[in-house]
Order: structure tokens, then sequence, then C-alpha cells
């Protein structure tokens, strides 16, 4: 094997997330059952946990809401400046690569097993989607970065493999998501559920500290999602995203099928505590805002054993084990027990602060819940909520429920479905779609059979949705982005007008979203559909406004260019 991937092939529960890489490992020992295939994948994720930095880096400090400190050295201020040239550690791109050709290793290795009958066609489809689908995200984000990039399918020969990459060509950022989506919507396996029980092997899905591990691997119909979002194929990405959304609407687990992926209210303590919340919600007061890792909105971000939040709201995510790879964010952020040498820009601090609440509260809770002054400097604390900061725990959360439900907006928007995408971002499907009796205070008060029926979306799939309360259906919880967070909606003009709504989308990203990895691409995106660089180049210069960078203009200008986007890449 080219790059080693785990110290061993068992996977016990307690084990089971250790994810300890090797220097070595002697190819005649692995391949030989479905439980070695399940350590290559096992390793492989570990491998991959190393691209956890690098991400948050490039696409939170390249963008507008997080800046550098005193601390920093030159090379994060040149990512912060879009100034970065070879030789910037933070823009090698060999560490992804070396990721990618793990995975070409395993899918190779795993052709070999199902043809020799030491892999069964089931296992052999499951495992070779997730590593198949773990390398198109890698790629995904390589191309999100720079542009034009080596398309590499081939299994390693060699351990010079690395250095050769050299002689690759590149081809350019669209022709890579042509590619992508060509070998991802072809995998033999795309169920939301990467791994369910198999009677030839040890499952890849198991419990541990009371929490499955459905949530390490990636989901493939979000990856998909993005894809085709990136290629502005809007139905097809809706579709995509439908999928994931609705994945729980038919379980039998009334918890599961009303709370899972809804952004709604609930019922339920556990879900019900991804709610901004008041410690008296009926007389909201700024003192009394909750800011607990382990209740209210800011719980989404505690640790995986935070069962409502890690089940309810997380797609993808992978916990630290600090006796091998301790949280990279600590170091990042804390100023107590890491470098601090991030922060929160002044662009984000003053984008939540000029928010106002719809009880007149003057600012948006969720940036007192993603970032503390308490001990005199701005401080992230949204990457490292948890309870093992001595020791490095807690996790990467990669991908939850209120960015995909605001990128399915972002394309039913494009596709003229302004009406739903208003009513996810805003007070949910039935708080905009409902037409009939209201109470005393406008809540939703039903007295017939058609008035319920307002509450499904007059679209069809992937565009319908059941919100009735009375059936009730399985989206009657939902109420929206802004809504959770106790934000008034915009506009009803919004609802026609798409460059508008698309804005606030953005914008409400940025409000959910900041520092979890997300916000470049979004820029990206948005500059790239629209051909419209100011898009993108206006919002880094007022964050360097607002820093007091007297380079400000001169980074727009460069970034005028649409060619200045993407980092300079070398092997």
């Amino acid at each position: 094997m080219f790059i080693t991937v785990l110290a061993s092939s068992s996977l016990s529960c307690s084990k089971f997330l250790e994810l300890e890489p090797e220097d070595k490992l002697d190819i005649s020992k692995n391949y030989k059952s479905v439980d070695d295939a399940n350590a290559t994948v096992i390793g492989i994720y570990g491998k991959f946990l190393n691209l956890a930095k690098s991400h948050v880096l490039l696409n939170e400090l390249r963008a507008d809401l997080v800046d550098i400190t005193p601390n920093s050295d030159q090379y994060l201020a040149q990512l912060s400046t879009h100034s970065a040239t070879l030789g910037n550690p933070y823009i090698d791109p060999r560490p992804y690569y070396e990721v990618i050709l793990n995975c070409n290793d395993a899918l190779a290795n795993f052709d070999k097993m199902v043809q020799d009958h030491r892999m069964s066609v089931d296992d052999y489809n499951m495992r070779y989607s997730d590593i198949g689908a773990l390398r198109s995200w890698i790629y995904l984000q390589l191309g999100i970065q720079y542009g034009e990039v080596p398309y590499i399918t081939e299994a390693p020969q060699s351990v010079n493999d690395l250095q050769n990459l050299k002689s690759y060509p590149k081809i350019t950022f669209d022709e890579l998501l042509e590619k992508l989506i060509d070998f991802t919507s072809k995998l033999p396996y795309m169920e939301v559920a990467a791994y369910p029980a198999s009677t030839t092997a040890t499952s890849l899905v198991i419990s541990v500290d009371a929490n499955n591990t459905q949530r390490l691997f990636i989901n493939k119909y979000l990856l998909l999602g993005d894809l085709y979002l990136w290629k502005e194929k809007y139905e097809e990405a809706a579709t995509a995203y439908k999928k994931v959304l609705s994945s729980e609407d038919g379980n039998s687990n009334i918890s599961v099928r009303y709370n899972y992926y809804k952004v709604g209210w609930s019922e339920e303590a556990n879900y019900a505590n991804h709610i901004v919340k008041y410690v008296d919600n009926k007389n909201q007061q700024e003192s009394a805002l909750i800011t607990s890792v382990d209740n209210g909105w800011r719980s989404i971000f505690g640790l995986p054993t935070t069962a409502g939040a890690w089940n309810s709201e997380w797609f993808w995510g992978i916990a630290y084990n600090p006796t091998y790879t301790k949280n990279p964010f600590l170091e990042l952020c804390s100023n107590q027990f890491g470098k601090y040498l991030i922060k929160p820009s002044q662009a984000a601090i003053d984008n939540w602060n000029s928010q106002v609440q719809s009880s007149g509260i003057p600012y948006d809770a969720r940036g007192r819940l993603s970032y503390s002054t308490s001990t005199g400097q701005p401080v992230i604390t949204k990457l490292t909520d948890n309870s093992e900061l001595l020791v490095g725990g807690g996790k990467w959360g990669i991908y939850r429920a209120a960015s995909v439900h605001l990128h399915y907006a972002e394309a039913a928007n494009r596709d003229g479905k302004g009406k739903l995408a208003y009513a996810l971002l805003n007070t949910g499907i039935s708080g905009v779609f409902y037409q009939g009796t209201r109470d005393a205070n406008g809540g939703i008060a039903p007295v017939s059979t058609a008035e319920q029926n307002t509450m499904i979306t007059p679209y069809e799939e992937p565009y319908k949705f059941d919100a009735r309360t009375g059936v009730p259906g399985p989206w009657y919880r939902n109420i929206g982005i802004r809504s959770r967070a106790k934000l008034p909606s915009w506009g009803v003009e919004y609802q026609t007008d798409q460059i508008g709504l698309e804005n606030k989308l953005i914008d409400e990203a940025a409000l959910e979203l900041a520092f979890e990895g997300q916000r470049w691409s979004d820029l990206l995106r948005i500059a790239r559909r629209r051909n419209d660089p100011s898009f993108l180049a206006d919002k880094i210069y007022q964050k360097l406004v607002k820093a007091g960078n007297p380079n400000a203009s001169a980074v727009r200008e460069k970034l005028m260019d649409p060619k200045k986007w993407y980092l300079p890449f070398e092997m």
C-alpha cells in the first residue's frame, strides 16, 4: 500500500475513532477480507481528518468572516490579503493528494477483491462508493481553491508517485466539475445511510459513547447536490439535496421523522435545544440568553455525545481522539489553550450586531454563541465548544442541516421556486404557504381540509414538502433558519426577487455558518455564477478596511480579476 492507513484491522467500539496512522504497511497483509477493507476505509478517514485545519483556514481566512491576530505569521497574513506565494505552507496541495492517492489505491484494490470473491458485491458497492465520494469531495475543494488541478484516478505504483505529480496535466475547474459529476453520479451505492447492516462483514456503523458512527462517512447525495449547484444544474442539485433532507420523512420513530434535518421547533428536550433560547422565552431579555454548550443553539457545536444535535442537525462530522489527533482548532482559535492565530473579523462581528431580533433585542444571538470576548479579545468558540479543551477533543463538523437548507434554497430560487426558498430561509413551509384561518396571535389554526392542504407546497418533486399540522406532515415543525434564530422575516417582495433573495441567502449563511469552512466557497460560487467579481471583492475589501489594513484597496483591485481568485498551485 502506498501510504499507510491503520495500525490494526480490528474495529472494536473503543478503538473505532482512534484513527492512528502508521508510516508503512506491508501490502501482503492487506485486502484479504472485508475487515481489511474496513480498516482501510477508517484509516483513509484518519488521513482525511488531517485536512481539517487547512480546509477551515483556506475557506474562512481567505473570505470575510475571519481575520489574523497579532500572533499570526506572515503566511496566515498572506491568506487574509490574497497575497500567498509558492512556499506558503498553508497552500501546499500535497496533503490533499496524499489522501487522494490513498483513495486511488483502495479503489483499485477493492476492484481486485470483488473480482477474486474476497468481498461480496454489496460490500464492495458500499466501500467503493464511500471512498470514491470522499475523493470527489477532496477534488471539489482543490478546484475551489486552485482553479486548475491535476485529476488523477490511477492507483500509485510506488512511494515516488507523490513527487511525480508535477508531470500530470491540469484541467480547469469546469472540466473538473464535469468529471466529478460523471464519476459520482455513477457510484454503485448512493443511499444516505453509508453502511447498513451486513451479514458478511463487521459493520462500520457501530455505537460509540451512545452514538452511532454513521455521521463519520460522507453523504453522497449531499456531495452530488454541491457538484450540481456549482455546475448551475439547479433542479438536479435540488433533487439530490431533497433526498438528504427527506431521508427520515417516513421513519416510524416520530422523534426522528419530525426532528431530523427539519430546522424546526420540537416538544422534545433533545431537539428543542437547537433554537436560540432565553431563560424566559415569552419575556426575552438580553441578559437571559442561554449560552450553555448543552442547551440552545450553541449546543449544536458540542461534543458528538450531545445526541440530539449530533443525530438531527449534523450530516457529516468526525470526532477527534486526542490520543492520536488533537483538535487543530484549539491551537488556531484559543487565547488560553492555543496560539490564538485567527479571530472573528470585525466585519463578521458588525454583521451580527446589525441584526435586530423579533423581540427587539439589537443583535443576532448566533454571534454571541459563535465567539466570545470574555477574555478581552474576540475568540472563535464555535470550533472548540466541547468539554475536552485541555486534551484537544471535540469534532470537525463538516456539514449540517442548516447548510443544506441554504444550499437547497439557493438551487430552488435559481430554478424559479423563490417562494419555497424564502420559506426555508424565514419562517418555514407552513408559515409561508398556509392560506387559512389564524388565531388571535397570527398562528396557524386550520378549520378545514382545504386549509390544511395549503401547507403542502404546490410543486412537483423535488420541491414538494408536506407541512400539514393536522395529519401531520413530516415538515410541520419546520420554522426556517431565521425563525430558529429568533430573527424576523425579510419582506415578501424577496419571494419574486431572484438576485435579492440569493443575496439574502448568502448573507444568512454568514450569520449561521460563520467559521465552519464554507464561506469562501459561497462567495466564489456566486461571483462565478454572476460573472461579477465585485460580489466577492467588495466583501474582502470591507473586512480589510474594518481591520485597518492599508492594502484593502489594492486587494480589491486584484480580486476584480477572476484569475486572481485562485491560489498558486505547485506540487
